[in-house]
């Protein structure tokens, strides 16, 4: 039951990141002058719609003229989206003359350019508001005093091999009281100790379930930032948290914020690799590889089925993060391609044939859903794991 009310609130805080994605479209359209004809939570057939707006007279299926709201809210038979319906926005449609004022081509180009860019800035201020409210409430970790109790226990090293603690049997939620029979009672103490005996063994004592147990472990050999060989096991402590007030949850928030946007360049190149997808090699996706929503899901519904509430909204800010990043790469279809081809007319002088754009998102389109299917399908067959994680 727990699993599945994690899956739930995932899909939930899903389902409003998409919508609060398109009412950031819908709102700066309204603001812009620029009319939106629809906007729609879901896909498929409606279940409930209401119109709302100024009036327009509109000519029906059997010729007669209607007097109605110009714009239709509502929700789809499948809420696994949602969109914005922008007048003139798609290459394929047909404007009216009497929409044509209030046309998406015929706003000014920086008007645009703000109607594209709201789609990815929710996304911006939905992680904000997320990371705002862990800080505040379950704060952050105190990084200075580590508890002497494992969080987490890295399964396998770099070479791909056990690491120490795991082939000893160190779980999550062992306290460590003593290292070969000396009492320890800071976590530096024992980091010390486990650091100056690489490839000795160790007798860790520790108490699991009001239990002593004695756990028998080999430091790896490893070299630190020094290049001093130093032990290694793949422990990470517990860290207690400490909440900050409004001014440094906020400034934390968008040094959180600058810090995945920066791991997003540094990281995605590789990450899409024909390599790291196990497209060459033969050898399978790396560990490193992105996941899909389903991976995603998997991940979310671990973290809070096991309590750990903060690292899960963490991964929802996160993921906000990277959809509004993607979303801006100059793609088409992706908010991103629009704005290049802003960015090309402003630089012609002259308006971007719309039609000559769909041949190039057909493959865009394409390649992003291909993708999606490689990475579902590794998710299902080999779904990344957390570590130390079920």
């Amino acid at each position: 039951m727990a699993a599945f009310l994690s899956l739930l609130a995932f899909v939930v805080l899903i389902l409003f990141a998409i919508g609060f994605h398109e009412f950031g479209h819908f709102i700066t359209a309204r603001w812009a002058g620029i009319k939106a004809s629809k906007f729609f939570i879901g896909f498929g057939p409606t279940v409930w719609s209401t119109r709302r707006g100024r009036i327009e007279t509109i000519v029906g299926p059997d010729g007669a003229t209607i007097s109605q709201p110009e714009l239709e809210v509502g929700v789809k038979a499948f809420p696994i989206g949602g969109f914005v319906k922008i007048v003139g926005m798609s290459p394929a449609e047909e404007v009216s003359p009497a929409d044509e004022p209030r046309a998406f081509n015929s706003a000014p180009r920086w008007k645009r350019a703000i109607v594209l860019s709201a789609g990815s800035a929710s996304h911006f201020i939905t992680a904000f508001l997320v990371l705002f409210l862990i800080l505040s409430i379950s704060g952050t970790p105190d990084v200075n005093h580590a508890s002497l109790t494992v969080d987490l226990v890295v399964p396998t090293l770099d070479n791909g091999k056990p690491s120490p603690a795991s082939e000893a049997g160190l779980k999550h939620g062992d306290r460590i009281v003593a290292i070969d029979h000396q009492a320890v009672t800071k976590w530096d103490d024992a980091a010390n100790t486990i650091k100056a005996n690489p490839g000795r063994q160790l007798d860790i004592t520790v108490i699991r379930s009001d239990r002593r147990v004695d756990l028998f472990v080999h430091p790896a050999p490893q070299k630190d930032d020094q290049g001093k060989e130093v032990g290694f096991i793949g422990v990470q402590p517990v860290f207690p948290n400490r909440r900050l007030g409004p001014i440094s949850s906020s400034w934390t928030s968008l040094k959180a914020i600058g810090s995945l946007i920066a791991a997003f360049f540094q990281k995605v190149p590789s990450a899409f690799s024909p390599h790291t997808l196990g497209l060459t090699g033969g050898k399978g996706p790396s560990p490193n590889r992105p996941f899909s929503i389903i991976g995603a899901g998997r991940i979310a519904t671990d973290l809070a089925s096991h309590g750990h509430i903060a690292d899960f909204l963490f991964l929802f800010a996160e993921l906000n993060v990277f959809i509004s990043l993607f979303n801006m790469l100059p793609l088409p279809p992706l908010d991103g391609g629009h704005l290049a081809v802003l960015l090309v007319e402003k630089i012609r002088g002259k308006p971007v044939d719309q039609r000559a754009l769909v041949p190039v998102m057909a493959v865009v389109l394409s390649v992003l859903l291909l993708l999606a299917l490689l990475l579902g399908y590794y998710d299902i067959t080999a779904p990344i794991k957390l570590p130390g994680g079920p």
